[in-house]
């Protein structure tokens, strides 16, 4: 079978890795709108054509390119449709590997080298968040802005070159030879012109998308370094090359980008910058096909498998810049790529703000991408084997060479492809529609206006556990909204109004990370409108948002509250029921808000008792969860106070009666319990009989 032709086999690995990346990603496509994406709409939502061009108040950042494309999707389907953003990711990173694996032909012609480089960007594993999340999308674009500008560069650095050694191989001795000599030297002049104006062009681009910009110029020397190797030699005649001029320009950009009138990240103002931690966290990423093995050593350090990957990754690179001087360009491409990309992140950006956002490694993927395939190819080229007695250091077969480089590549794609999907299937789980909002699971939310208060919503949740040791790998928005307003908006009618309270209190510490909104303060003065309430409580299992229960102000109420039935502590009982649904209890409780304020250690007990009266299971605290001068009820208001409860699953026993009863939690002393008629109760509760449903 005769070998395919070079240019068809460059292009056949081109299509596969796009292939590859598309394959990998095609899944957010049925993504909602998330994150910083729906921030993002907010901002393009005021921005007229003339005003995407300018600082924006409400983004810390300059960056033009992230809002322009918003406004031309808008203005052409009217709105912002979610499978067309996510699509435009996903072709973008798709696209940026097919530009690495041709980047890499160029420079070296050699097919395993394009396919692990190209395969290897397009699963990075700490690509995910910056492809499935349009709002990251500034990362992708900016990526694939420097990898079209690096070949435009390289296009018109090979006719520089070539037009040099096409002058050194003439010498015309007649006027007419003289003529086409210098008519040669204009058009190569010309297609450089043309190729370095284009390149221009894309910077220009490139510094309305992303401030990394400005490392430009460094990578388009890296790239000119390898394309002509003799420079690495003649120090004076690299410096007098074209990249100076984008490296100059960056550098003054950057300058310039710091009188620019534009708010800062609040981030980088809150937390604080260990440079050990974020170089760890950068090198991992480097060696991120090592550190894989951390999460199957739980009992060694991820700091100790990240530093002996790091090791062996700079031992092999070193060996192999030993043994072929060649690779030295190539591997300094790699290192200084990766390098570039990751000082300027370590320097800038506060710890926590760096371990929390994978999408920022996207554009040192390329650097490593880069790396681990001239690796792999040292594989191929200059593997060893142990000599025999009395032999020296011989090579590998070249059936057995190709055999390794092929299950080293596809351990590679095999568990970071894994990695990257699961990570997908959790965005897709933990961005359905938030149910327990939802009217008709709670009828009582009848109200036009009846006000919501939401307490520990989530805003992000770090899903354990981690499969790379270092940083945190999953930062996702719970539901399509961004804002709670927008939550509530998008699961009851009418326009409600809404807090969105954080209470630490009510807090727990778990194995996962999490944040939440606190976009509020407490509401203290009621309006006359009924108030409800739902608590996230977090879980080992992960977060749980339960409806507690509503308060109807007491001078809103059309009829005189209700009398009593019990007065339990300082809390006044008016009706309680219980019912059981298979293995659930549920519970309302109404109480009546008296003018004495209740001692803030007050709190109710409700316990189901089965037949024998052995206690099954129960539910502690204060009526709606929260403590009573928080709660601040005005005098007369009733309080609907809603548990849920289910039985344990060996739990056998049939339940029969509720316990209710006031106690308080700093002694676990019961407060005293007595009927309308002052009679005390017997074990200081009200007992409430409980029915089965449809009773």
């Amino acid at each position: 079978m005769p070998p395919l032709p070079r240019k068809r086999l460059i292009w056949i690995t081109i299509l596969l890795v796009m292939l590859l990346a598309g394959w990998l990603y095609w899944p957010t496509l049925r993504l909602p709108l998330i994150y910083d994406t729906l921030l993002h709409i907010r901002i393009a939502g005021d921005l007229t054509w003339s005003q995407v061009w300018l600082p924006i108040d409400a983004f810390g950042f300059y960056r033009p390119m992230t809002f322009f494309p918003m406004l031309v999707i808008r203005s052409l389907f009217g709105g912002y449709p979610a499978w067309l953003l996510h699509g435009n990711n996903v072709l973008q990173h798709a696209v940026n590997a097919g530009l690495l694996a041709w980047l890499s032909w160029r420079l070296w012609p050699d097919w395993r080298r394009a396919v692990a480089a190209g395969s290897i960007l397009a699963v990075f594993p700490f690509s995910y968040q910056a492809v499935a999340i349009y709002g990251h999308n500034v990362h992708p674009a900016i990526t694939g802005l420097v990898l079209l500008g690096l070949h435009t560069y390289l296009t018109a650095v090979s006719h520089q070159k070539a037009g040099t050694q096409s002058a050194a191989a003439k010498h015309p001795t007649t006027e007419k030879g003289e003529k086409k000599s210098e008519q040669s030297a204009k058009s190569a002049d010309k297609k450089i012109r043309k190729w370095l104006f284009l390149t221009w062009l894309l910077f220009s681009v490139m510094v309305l998308t992303h401030e990394t910009a400005v490392l430009f110029g460094g990578l388009a020397a890296l790239v000119h370094i390898c394309a002509q190797p003799e420079l690495l030699t003649r120090w004076r005649q690299l410096l007098r090359q074209p990249w100076r001029w984008y490296l100059l320009a960056g550098v003054a950009y950057l300058v310039i980008y710091q009188f620019l009138p534009i708010s800062r990240a609040p981030q980088a103002a809150e937390a604080g910058r260990d440079l050990w931690l974020n170089g760890l966290y950068l090198l991992q990423a480097a060696v991120f096909p090592i550190a894989w093995f951390a999460h199957l050593l739980p009992t060694i350090s991820g700091q100790l498998i990240t530093g002996t990957g790091v090791g062996l990754v700079l031992a092999a690179s070193g060996w192999l810049a030993w043994r072929k001087p060649a690779w030295r360009a190539p591997l300094l491409l790699a290192w200084g790529w990766w390098g570039a990309a990751s000082l300027l992140l370590a320097i800038t950006l506060p710890t926590d703000y760096l371990l929390r956002g994978p999408r920022l490694l996207y554009l040192g993927s390329v650097g490593v991408a880069l790396l681990w395939a001239q690796l792999l190819a040292g594989v191929w080229t200059l593997t060893p084997v142990l000599p025999l007695k009395g032999e020296g250091v011989t090579s590998l077969p070249r059936p057995a060479r190709g055999l390794i480089w092929t299950a080293v590549l596809l351990f590679i794609l095999f568990t970071s492809g894994q990695f990257v999907r699961t990570k997908l299937d959790e965005y897709a789980r933990l961005t359905r529609p938030v149910e327990v909002l939802n009217g008709a699971v709670h009828p009582r939310i009848s109200g036009p206006e009846d006000e919501i208060v939401l307490l520990n919503l989530p805003q992000w949740l770090d899903v354990p556990p981690n499969t790379y040791a270092i940083g945190v790998e999953f930062v996702a928005m719970l539901g399509d909204y961004l804002f709670a307003e927008e939550l509530v908006a998008a699961n009851l009618p009418g326009q409600h109004p809404v807090w969105a309270v954080s209470l630490p209190e009510l807090q727990t510490s778990q194995s996962y990370a999490y944040a939440v909104h606190a976009q509020h303060e407490w509401p203290a003065l009621f309006s006359g409108q009924t108030r409800h309430f739902f608590i996230t409580s977090y879980l080992p299992d992960g977060p749980h948002t339960r409806y507690t229960g509503h308060i109807l102000p007491g001078y809103s109420l059309p009829i005189p509250p209700p009398n009593p039935i019990a007065n339990l502590g300082g809390y006044q009982l008016t009706s309680a029921t219980a019912e059981a649904c298979d293995a659930q209890i549920s519970v309302w409780l109404r109480w009546l808000a008296g003018a004495d304020a209740v001692p803030e250690t007050t709190s109710v007990f409700v316990q189901v008792l089965g037949e024998d009266g052995r206690l099954l299971t129960q539910a502690d605290g204060p009526p709606l969860g929260i403590r009573p001068g928080l709660l601040n009820a005005p005098t007369d208001s009733l309080l609907y106070d809603r548990r849920e409860m289910t039985l344990p699953v060996e739990e056998t026993a049939v339940p029969t009666t509720l316990l209710v009863g006031a106690y308080d939690f700093a002694s676990g002393v019961r407060q005293p319990a007595s009927d309308v008629l002052g009679q005390p109760l017997p074990d200081d509760a009200w007992q409430v009989p409980i029915v089965p449903c449809g009773e």
